[in-house]
């Protein structure tokens, strides 16, 4: 929440920009393909598939939490809900390094506040109950990607990672 206003405001503006340059310092083609490659496992298609299949795996093994890699819907209607609503551009267009593997894939959105990419990753991690290290790991690189390619700030992604572990430790909470 307190994130979420402080983006809204503006107040991050600077230390997003400053980081984001810090990031971009190392350009490579092939850290841009690489990145693009990896960034494609946040996609909405891809976690989305992969959690409807963990579900369904879950419950015919009887499982009683086999409904929460589900909640990913939540998730993604919470994080579309921000950026129709949070105030905050993408970094500019001429700072993008994306390299459009599938660009029938893309849906943009007005602004860019929380990382979707991002936002699904640490949910998904989480709801699978992958180890820490591994869960930390796997939504840093998504995270690191999301801002090398210019597609997000800093403040975008942390917003994600807060949204996607959010709902997951709701949702083992209730249990």
């Amino acid at each position: 929440m307190i994130l979420t206003i402080l983006v809204a405001l503006g107040a991050l503006a600077g230390v997003d920009r400053a980081i984001l340059d810090f990031v971009q310092l190392a350009h490579a083609w092939w850290l841009d393909f690489a990145a693009s490659i990896v960034t494609l496992f946040g996609q909405s298609e891809v976690v989305g598939a992969i959690a409807l299949g963990v579900a369904l795996v879950r419950l015919r093994n009887g499982r009683r939490d086999w409904w929460v890699p589900l909640l990913l819907g939540v998730v993604v209607a919470v994080e579309l809900l921000l950026k129709l609503t949070v105030p905050q551009e993408a970094p500019p267009s001429e700072l993008a390094r994306t390299v459009p593997l599938l660009p029938f894939l893309e849906a943009p959105t007005p602004f860019s506040f929380p990382s979707g990419h991002v936002a699904r990753t640490a949910f998904l991690v989480a709801a699978l109950r992958a180890p820490r290290d591994v869960s930390v790991a796997v939504v840093f690189a998504m995270a690191l990607t999301r801002v090398y390619l210019a597609e997000h700030w800093p403040s975008d992604v942390v917003g994600g990672w807060l949204l996607g572990y959010g709902i997951a430790a709701l949702a083992y909470r209730r249990q």
